[in-house]
């Protein structure tokens, strides 16, 4: 199949270049100018800025799928514009350029699912967009372009959207996702605070976008998570000590403690992170388990994978 990929170069978009190139696709990578493309083996580069309409239609021509992977993540407030740039007018690109016929899968982001509220509930996709993600950067600008999306499939796109959870393992070459890992083995992370994340495995999740190219029903969304990687801060650091062997003593914070402490001194948590951190961000993935036959490998693998790899 002829493909197509928009942030091809990130986490997750090498991860899935590689998955499609391994079937035998025709991977095509949309890339801008002074990214590095390196790592990319078996993929056609075609250089372009995303707000350059006429090179996008030209990269998109002949694609029978699209996957739109392009993204910026950010929890401040100050970045609200670059956000929206990346985020969301980016998407009307893509949207524009998608041939008829073609097939298009978003990477949203379980940020526009939003927290669930509570530990002891699982957000999903049915779950309407909560009040106190609005007061979330990052979560406003994905679940923007996912109404994009959803809106033209309504009018008639073969589009579908994926919502991973926060993804591990190896080869984050921004470090944008897998910090927390990195800082808590380097031992400048020591803090903690109520609430918790979602986790993943980069590599299931890549996974999980091709079989959601082929089974996704048009329309619909779809959170890639693992059960076992919906974890509080304290029960997840504990997890990174055991499948590391490196164990750290972890100070509990309490989150109005932890907003001032980082409002002064915003290292090595910035005040958007220490906000969104506070939250429940929680998922259950029973939809692409039904629906798609969603796996994951164990969470320890992925921990120790993405140990390795970022120290």
């Amino acid at each position: 199949m002829n493909v197509l990929v928009t942030g091809a170069t990130g986490f997750l978009g090498r991860h899935l270049c590689a998955a499609l190139v391994g079937r035998g696709d025709a991977v095509r990578a949309f890339v801008r100018p002074a990214t590095d493309a390196d790592g990319l083996e078996g993929v056609e580069v075609v250089r372009g800025e995303l707000g350059d309409a006429e090179a996008l239609a030209r990269a998109a021509a002949g694609r029978e799928l699209v996957f739109n992977a392009v993204g910026l993540v950010s929890y401040e407030w100050r970045d609200l514009e670059r956000l929206r740039e990346a985020n969301v007018e980016s998407v009307r690109h893509v949207l524009a350029a998608v041939e008829p016929g073609a097939r298009l899968v978003h990477v949203s982001s379980g940020a526009a699912v939003g927290p669930s509220g509570s530990p002891d509930r699982l957000a999903d996709e049915a779950q309407p967009f909560p009040e106190v993600a609005r007061g979330n950067p990052y979560s406003v600008t994905k679940r923007e372009a996912e109404e994009l999306v959803l809106a033209a499939a309504a009018d008639g796109l073969d589009a579908v959207v994926a919502n991973p959870a926060v993804v591990l393992g190896p080869g984050d070459v921004y470090g944008s996702s897998t910090w927390p890992v990195r800082r808590y083995l380097q031992g400048t992370l020591r803090f903690h605070t109520r609430g918790g994340a979602s986790f993943v495995d980069v590599r299931d999740t890549a996974a999980g976008l091709v079989t959601l190219a082929e089974r996704g029903r048009t329309g619909e969304r779809y959170v890639l998570t693992s059960r076992e990687g919906n974890l509080a801060w304290p029960d997840f650091f504990r997890r990174v000590g055991e499948a590391t062997g490196v164990r750290r003593i972890m100070l509990p914070l309490p989150p109005p403690v932890l907003r001032a402490a980082v409002r002064v001194v915003p290292w090595p948590v910035k005040p958007g992170e220490a906000r969104t951190a506070t939250e429940w961000w929680i998922f259950d993935p029973g939809k692409a388990e039904r629906e798609l036959g969603w796996t994951t490998r164990p969470l320890p693998e992925t921990i120790r994978d993405t140990a390795a790899d970022t120290l």
